[in-house]
């Protein structure tokens, strides 16, 4: 029977299984951190000084709580501990409410049709895109408003036009007119008066009126009192109606009535005169008919209430025609099909021609906050408001959403450093196998971050997306990886006597100097990626009309591929690169691949290209991060180990992350995405340039040192009798030993 070549090391599952679940955990909302952070109202200067300021904070925690772990041996009690840190404020970010400005538009009423325009500072601040596909949409959608009524004609035109007699009107008792009777007949047992001139509150008017069940019956009683005689004594004190007759001109109608004294009426041909109506009014809507068909706007009796006596504003919800949208110079106009109150009526927000006798066009513009159910109406209507406004970024949002993040990132800063520390201690001699180990990590990142930004998108409208997957996600995995970590079986290293002393002359040495200087230079470069990677992909996205469709699901595939197609592979085979090239070359090789890889960032027009370019996270990453912990282990004194990976991750993060980071940020605000991208990779390629200049040089010194590439791979320091002494690491082939590691 074969034996199996490979057998599994079960001291080794608990750390493959922290490795997997932790970057499970933190996949679903590190790489989104920065665009939610641009969700919540933060610019890039700003997302970009919170980027600086972090791994400060991580350049402090990283060598403290690793001198606190050497020194009294509780790596493991440190590691679970932040663990529960990290959930508890990745998880109290969710509850940090939007810094949102609340929308406004202008509702503009005119003849035949009213539009909500939503006018921005710019003309090219518009997302034509987003206002295209509007358009495109055969759909309705309700907005709930709140409009500013500050003036009575605003009232009156709500009165006359919009058919909402509620709010107007200074008497709704009475109306008191002259009617200049024209012609007087009798029909179907009853006296009828007609009038085609009426005289309101001094205007004239032709008293026109409507017939049908759709608008309001003017069957109201009235008192006359009338210039002519004979006509006086006809009516007496008895009511007559007004009514509306086939001609749709106002009528006067009265049944008891003595029939001597109407042949005394229709006998005599002198003018029958004026009549002073006094007229019940039983209903604003009947106050509201006569003015509107009269169109006695000027009239008093059809002004609005005393302006105090009305409220100031009205509210209401409007029902918008969404394929009625269109940009026109720099605002946004869509049209409002009809209204609804509060009570459940509906109207429509018309507004006519001007009233007879008035010489001012009474214009209907007022102002309105609005929240609409269609998210990219939102959108629009946000983005016009907040480009006139200049608020202040550091708000009580900022705060909270800062303290979270520090709090996050001290917590990753121990755990990834303390798992980095146990991982090289599970291993032994073995250090060449770590990158086999963490490739679980990119395992985990690579497919849950793929599922979070499709979930995003899946469970998002519009450009605002919703995270609460995310976080969900986060919680999940981190639980799993808190239980795991449980069962790592950590052995306590020899403590150094000198933790302090051992570290500080380990800096003395010069080729730790531009070790270092290589760790700040990658720093920048990285600080930029995971800062606005994701930024420039929606700026790259943004140039097609389709692009926030899919952009979360594309940055989810960016992480795949950075994990499956790139660090994954370059983990997995990374002590053997080490092993070929060593980690000089390999340093150099990063700092080539981050420039190319920067450059051909600032060539994008199409979002789905990056793809390919992020098969470069093997060497900037894969390849970069098992170079620069396995040099930190092995230049480490024995008992500093944890000491060590925390300054060089510090270093890595506190000084050259921060900087990219803070320079990125202004760059991307003052210049843009591309120009940013594009100058970082020059700098990357000029670095490229002096370390390899400065290896060479250095050249002699390593030969001196015994310190030639045929004879070492991995150069460890440390302190001997004379000074430093050069300790040579020979046993990083995998093949010394015939079990392998799985």
């Amino acid at each position: 029977m074969l034996q199996p070549k490979m057998k599994v090391n079960k001291k080794l599952l608990p750390i493959k299984g922290h490795f997997f679940l932790f970057n499970a955990g933190t996949a679903p909302l590190v790489p989104y951190l920065s665009t939610y952070a641009r969700q919540l109202g933060f610019t890039s200067a700003t997302v970009g000084l919170i980027y600086t300021v972090l791994p400060i904070f991580g350049l402090f925690a990283k060598p403290l709580f690793g001198v606190i772990a050497d020194r009294f041996k509780i790596q493991k009690s440190l590691f679970l501990l932040f663990q529960i840190v990290i959930i508890v404020s990745f998880s109290a970010i969710y509850f940090i409410p939007e810094n949102v400005t609340k929308a406004s538009v202008d509702l503009d009423c005119g003849n035949g049709a009213s539009t909500l325009r939503s006018c921005y500072q710019d003309a090219g601040l518009i997302d034509q895109c987003q206002v295209t596909s509007l358009g495109k949409e055969n759909s309705t959608s309700v907005c709930k408003m709140n409009c500013d009524m500050d003036s009575p004609d605003m009232w009156q035109t709500v009165c006359e036009h919009w058919h909402i007699p509620s709010y107007c009107y200074r008497s709704v008792n009475s109306i008191k007119y002259k009617a200049n009777i024209s012609h007087i007949m009798e029909a179907n047992k009853c006296v009828h008066f007609n009038t085609s001139v009426v005289t309101l509150d001094g205007y004239e008017y032709s008293p026109k009126c409507r017939n049908g069940s759709g608008y309001v019956d003017l069957n109201e009683p009235c008192t006359a009192n009338c210039e002519n005689n004979n006509l006086s004594l006809l009516i007496n004190t008895s009511k007559v109606n007004m009514t509306c007759d086939n001609n749709q001109m106002l009528d006067f109608r009265f049944c008891s009535y003595d029939s001597n004294k109407l042949s005394n009426v229709m006998n005599r041909s002198d003018p029958l005169g004026n009549c002073e109506m006094t007229c019940a009014i039983d209903t604003p809507l009947v106050i509201m008919e006569v003015c509107e068909t009269w169109n006695a706007g000027t009239a008093n009796t059809c002004k609005a209430k005393n302006v105090n006596a009305l409220p100031s504003n009205l509210t209401f919800d409007a029902t918008i025609l969404l394929y009625k949208t269109i940009s026109e110079h720099r605002c946004v106009y869509i049209e409002i099909d009809h209204i609804q109150l509060k009570d459940g009526s509906i109207h429509y927000p018309y507004c006519g021609p001007k009233a007879d006798h008035d010489p001012i066009l009474h214009e209907f513009h007022s102002f309105c906050t609005i929240e609409c159910d269609n998210d990219a109406v939102n959108d629009v209507f946000r983005a016009a408001t907040e480009s006139h406004i200049n608020v202040t970024q550091y708000n009580k949002q900022f705060w909270m959403f800062f303290l979270m993040m520090i709090i996050s990132w001290i917590g990753q800063a121990v755990v990834v450093t303390f798992a980095d520390t146990i991982c090289f201690n599970l291993l032994g001699t073995k250090i060449s196998l770590y990158g086999k180990q963490r490739l679980w990590g990119s395992v985990g990142w690579g497919l849950v971050s793929l599922l979070t930004g499709s979930l995003i998108d899946l469970f998002s409208e519009g450009t605002n997306k919703d995270y609460t997957i995310a976080f969900i996600l986060m919680f999940i995995f981190m639980l799993g990886d808190l239980i795991v970590s449980c069962f790592l079986q950590v052995d306590s290293t020899k403590m150094s006597i000198n933790i302090l002393a051992d570290v500080g002359s380990l800096l003395n040495s010069l080729p730790t100097f531009v070790f270092i200087l290589w760790t700040i230079s990658v720093g920048l470069c990285t600080g930029l990626i995971w800062q606005f990677l994701f930024w420039l992909i929606e700026d790259v996205a943004g140039e097609t009309c389709d692009g926030s469709d899919y952009v979360k699901t594309l940055q989810g595939l960016v992480s795949a591929i950075q994990m499956f197609g790139g660090e994954m592979p370059f983990m997995f085979i990374s002590g053997y690169l080490l092993k070929k090239i060593g980690h000089i070359n390999s340093m150099t090789l990063v700092l080539f691949a981050l420039g190319i890889r920067f450059l051909l960032y600032s060539l994008l027009t199409n979002a789905w290209w990056i793809l390919p370019i992020e098969l470069f996270q093997g060497i900037t990453f894969g390849m970069f991060y098992p170079t620069m912990t396995s040099y930190a282990n092995v230049l480490s004194p024995p008992g500093t180990e944890t000491t060590v990976q925390g300054l060089v991750g510090a270093v890595f993060e506190g000084v050259g992350s921060s900087l990219g980071s803070f320079i990125g940020g202004v760059l991307y605000e003052n210049y843009g995405g591309w120009n940013t991208f594009r100058w970082f990779g020059y700098g990357a390629l000029i670095a490229c340039f002096l370390h390899a200049i400065v290896q060479y040089l250095m050249r002699d010194k390593h030969e001196q040192m015994g310190m030639a590439r045929e004879m070492t791979n991995i150069v460890r320091y440390g302190q001997g009798s004379d000074g430093d002494a050069v300790y040579i690491l020979a046993d990083m082939d995998d093949d010394q030993n015939n079990e392998r590691f799985k």
